[in-house]
Formats: structure tokens, sequence, C-alpha cells
């Protein structure tokens, strides 16, 4: 028998965690763009070897979460890290978390808790795949929600232009919002390069060879003691910040963004321990999450859900608008909370440190709201009996138009929409509970100009035609175009900072001129074959006419004579009324090259 000795394998491949040396760099609006072509983003399938996609892929997220962390930093938020909220990284097992100064939090009035996927995200990223994309290190972490906490109802009226700046910073601490980032990802702690990590980071550090397998995972040395699950995490935050007046202020509003597995995770620690940290609680926000409603036995949790929390998830077959209502749990009976004179809320505003009995507060609340829950832990055994479908946990909004749950709270207008709600709370946050919803049902709603639209709000903006109905020549004409739109917008976010960059501006700027002329030439074709359509063909003239308004004229060229419809024509006129082609054959027929 033989075998293949260690030292004769392949050797795991390795790649520098710098942006530059793996071929791109940060535009102006702070998108990662290839230095060769800026109108390219990054690839992660770059070779036919998955190991070397993965280490390489790695090396990129290294530099993305650098990137999130110090944009973070520019706003007021660092990292203190596990176990002894220290702000300088332990030589030994921690686990990072992300928050203003403890001076800072501790004088807001409102604090937001996001808590991530414990899988697809990571510190601060929301969504890798739109941060590598056209999202950026802004609108790809919580970096844009962070700034639009700050300018949110914010007296100073230039403060969304000053915070519109890549890296922009701010310039006091009564300018640093309370949001505190929770750390359920990187839970894994790494002895030989002392990181903490998440189990994709764990699976891409080097191995004895590129056919090894991962570095085996300890359960308790490759763990923090408290934060070994995501579970365990959340307790010991709530336990060491939340619930720690040193950190968060007694009487301030505390809203939690949950998202997909990290939503099940606060959901199975409220579940256990409601009255413990529950009652904590003011709002919960959830995105996208599997826990379902059957898997609620604590009471005083069900509660809470129906009367301060709202989810957001994909929308299925159903309207993509985050206002819209599309799901409600079974046996939704909120009686909502009396009106209130409405208030302005800025999330700057400070704390007032009054004592509050939060478990009085939150027990009174559920009377009132019409559920009877007892202050002891009070599970039911219902859940497990009866099984009544994939059941909403708490009202149930549409999550946008996206198709990946962790984007759903990218989206600048699900953000405000998430505000406007925990707003609605900040009224008055002791009597709260969410309005007497109604699920209204999807009835067929056809339209003149729709007739086989279901509803009308699935029915094109006026003047568009769906993509399935689109001629072949109109597909064609509508992808170069958006080609070139990119093309356009890569070159405008090019920093001309060092030579290198100010070529591949150059270079991109003549494939911008190519790309025009074969838009040109697509839209000449399709005009003459009529697979424009009328009020695309319109659009396509009144283009040509306007640039013609804005040209010199000059003599018109000539070409050779050919035949054209049983005549002798000329050969430009021909071209120029969108029959290239006709030309080409009857020039070849003529032994003439085609200029």
């Amino acid at each position: 028998m033989f075998r293949r000795q260690a030292e004769t394998l392949e050797a795991d491949p390795t790649y520098p965690a710098n942006l530059e040396e793996l071929g791109y760099f940060v535009d102006k609006v702070g998108c990662i763009r290839k230095i060769k072509t800026p109108e390219l983003y990054y690839n992660f399938h770059w070779s036919n070897n998955e190991r070397h996609n993965e280490v390489r892929g790695e090396a990129m997220r290294v530099c993305q979460r650098e990137g999130v962390l110090d944009r973070l930093s520019a706003l007021g938020l660092n990292q203190l890290y596990y176990p002894n909220l220290t702000d300088t990284k332990p030589d030994g097992p921690h686990v990072p978390i992300v928050l203003p100064a403890a001076e800072v939090l501790r004088t807001r009035k409102r604090v937001v808790i996001l808590i991530n996927d414990d899988v697809n995200q990571d510190l601060g990223v929301l969504a890798y795949r739109l941060l590598q994309r056209e999202g950026g290190f802004n609108g790809g972490s919580i970096v844009d929600f962070v700034k639009k906490l700050i300018a949110r109802n914010n007296p100073d009226a230039n403060v969304e232009e000053k915070l519109s700046a890549d890296e922009a910073r701010v310039q006091s601490d009564d300018a640093i919002p309370g949001l505190i980032i929770t750390n359920t990802s990187q839970l894994y702690y790494s002895h030989k390069f002392n990181k903490a990590c998440n189990i994709r980071s764990w699976n891409a550090m080097p191995r004895k060879s590129i056919y090894h397998e991962p570095v085996m995972v300890h359960p308790e040395e490759n763990h923090l003691e408290g934060h070994s699950t995501p579970e365990e995490h959340l307790k010991t935050f709530f336990d060491t910040v939340v619930k720690n007046p040193a950190y968060v202020a007694p009487d301030a509003e505390v809203y939690i963004l949950a998202i997909e597995n990290g939503a099940s995770s606060i959901m199975n620690v409220l579940n256990n321990e409601f009255w413990k940290y529950g009652d904590r609680i003011t709002a919960m926000a959830i995105f996208g999450t599997s826990f379902n409603a059957s898997q609620v036995s604590e009471s005083a949790l069900k509660a809470f859900l129906h009367t301060r929390a709202r989810e957001w998830k994909l929308p299925n077959g159903t309207s993509t608008n985050p206002s819209t209502l599309i799901n409600l749990p079974r046996d939704y009976k909120v009686t909502p909370s009396r009106p209130v004179s409405r208030k302005v809320v800025n999330w700057l505003e400070k704390a007032t440190e009054q004592s509050v009995d939060h478990q009085a507060d939150a027990h009174e609340r559920f009377q009132k709201s019409g559920y009877n829950v007892s202050q002891q832990s009070d599970k039911s055994d219902e859940s497990d009996d009866i099984w009544h479908g994939e059941e909403a946990l708490c009202p149930t909004f549409a999550g946008g138009d996206t198709i990946a749950a962790e984007c759903i709270f990218t989206q600048p207008e699900v953000q405000d929409i998430v505000l406007n709600f925990f707003e609605d709370v900040a009224q008055d946050p002791k009597n709260y509970t969410n309005p007497s919803f109604t699920l209204e049902l999807d009835i067929p709603q056809p339209t003149p100009d729709a007739p086989l639209e279901l509803d009308p709000a699935f029915a094109p903006p006026p003047g568009s035609i769906p993509d399935d109905m689109l001629t072949e020549e109109q597909q064609e004409l509508k992808i170069a175009q958006a080609v070139l739109d990119a093309m356009q917008v890569a070159l405008s976010s090019t920093p001309s900072t060092n030579a290198t960059l100010r070529d591949s501006s150059e270079r991109l700027s003549k494939r911008i001129q190519q790309k025009e002329i074969e838009l040109e030439e697509l839209e000449r074709k399709a005009l003459a074959s009529g697979g424009l359509g009328s009020s695309t063909a319109e659009q396509v003239r009144e283009k040509w006419e306007n640039k013609a308004k804005s040209e010199k004229w000059t003599e018109k060229k000539t070409g050779p004579a050919i035949m054209f419809a049983g005549v002798e024509v000329d050969s430009e006129t021909v071209k120029g009324a969108g029959c290239p082609d006709t030309v080409a054959e009857e020039l070849k027929n003529l032994d003439v090259e085609d200029d």
C-alpha cells in the first residue's frame, strides 16, 4: 500500500490581508473596486479551487472588517473586549463588542442594540454580499444606520451633509448615538493568532496542506467562558452592560434589532428567562428569523411579541413595501394604547437617570393590553401539542426588495420604518402597545393597464415594461445601458490619488467611449427592425435629436453605391437608416471594404 508523505503535499494557499495587494481599492464613496477594471467589484469565485477562494475571501473580509470598525470609530463607537470590557485587546481568550465610551453611553436616553446573525454576518457587518458590491463599507454595514441615528430629528440642518462623506467623523461626544453592537458570531478564539473569529474565519485559518481538514475546535480552550454560544454571550452582555448602570442608565429605553439567527438566540434567552432580561427591553424589531411562534412557551414573551415587537420578512408572493402588513399571530388580540400628543424624538437625547421598576411596568402593560401573565416563569405546553403551521411571532411586514434576509435591514426605507416604529413607542414607552392590526386579504385587482396583475401594487411604473415582455432588441439594449451606467458611476467614483488609479481611469474612459458607440449602434439596429416599441423608439429619436442640436454640422460622408430595394443608393445613407448588415453584405459582393 502506498501513501503520500505530508511534506510532498501542495501547500495551503496564503493571501495578504491588504486591499491593494489583492488588486482592489476603495473609491470616493466607500465601495471596493478592482484596480485594473474599476467598473467591477470583488469576485469571490476567482478560482476553480474552493480552498483558494476560501482563504482569499477571508483575507478580503479582514480588510472589510477593519474598514467598518475604522468608520465606526470615527463615529464614536469603539471595541471593548470581554472578559473585562477593556479597550485594549487582551493577550488571551476574548470577545469584542462595539459601543460608545461608558461615560457617553450612560447619558443616552435611548439605546439601540444590534444582535447580528452568527453565521453570515460579522461585528458591525450586515451583509458581505452588499459590502463587497454597490453598498460598500457604509451601506453593507451598520455605518449608514449610525449616521441616520445621528442625523434624525437633529436640530443641525447641515448634519446630513457633514455625515455624507465616506469616513465622516463626529465632532463631539454629544453627537455619538447610544448604539451597541453585540457579537454572537466571533465566539471562536485562536490562541495561535490571538484573535476572536466566526466559523468561516476559523475554517480559513492556515492548515498543514491544502488537503488537510480544518483545525479542530476545542469546546473549552477555543471559547471564552460565558461566551461559548450566542445565548451565553447575550446573557453575559445583558448582565454586564444593559443591566449595569455604569453603561446604561436605569431609565434608558432599550430597543433591539435582531437579525436571522441573532433573533432566534435572543428568543431562546427570553423564552427561558423573560423576567430576568425581557422586562428591560422597550421594543424589538426582528428580521428574517426562523424562530416560530410554536416555539414560544413563555406567556410573557408571547405578550411582549404581540405588543412591542414587529418583524420584517422576505416577501413570499406579496408586496415588497416594508409598510405592508403580510402576517399576524393566530391569536393576536392587542388592546392598543391610548394616543398621546406627538413629540419629536432625538436619538442623542440625554437620560435623567431616574429609578424605574421595569418588571412592574411590563406586568401592568401586559394586563392593560389583554394578556394575563405572571411575573414568575409561566410556561405553557400548548405549543408542543398543537401545530398551526408557520405562524407569525408578531405583526409581520414585507422585507423590501431583496432576496436575502441578511439584506433586509440594509435598505434605507426599512431602516426609516423601523425607526418610525421605535419613535412611536418612545412617545409613551411605559404604556405603548401595538395597534389592533387587521390582515387584509390579497384579492386580485386587475386594472385596464395591467389586466393580468393580481394587485395594482405589482404593476410596473407608468411607461415601463416588465422584463419578460421586452423584445430581444429591448433586452439587449437594456443590458448595454446598465453596463454603460455602471462604468460611468465607476469613473466618477474613482479617485486620482496615484498614477495607477489615474491610468485605470483613462482606460475606463476609453472603454466608456467604445461602449457608447456600441450602444448607439444597437439603438440604430433595433430602431430599423422595429424592435424598440413606440415609446422607446420615441425616446431614442429624441436623444438623437438633442445630440444633433448640440453638435457642429459637418459635410455628409458618402460611400460606394450599393443596390438597395432595387435601386442604387449611397451605402452611408443605408447604414444611417439602421441597416449596417445589409451594407456590409453588399460591399462584400462588390469586393469593397466597409469603413
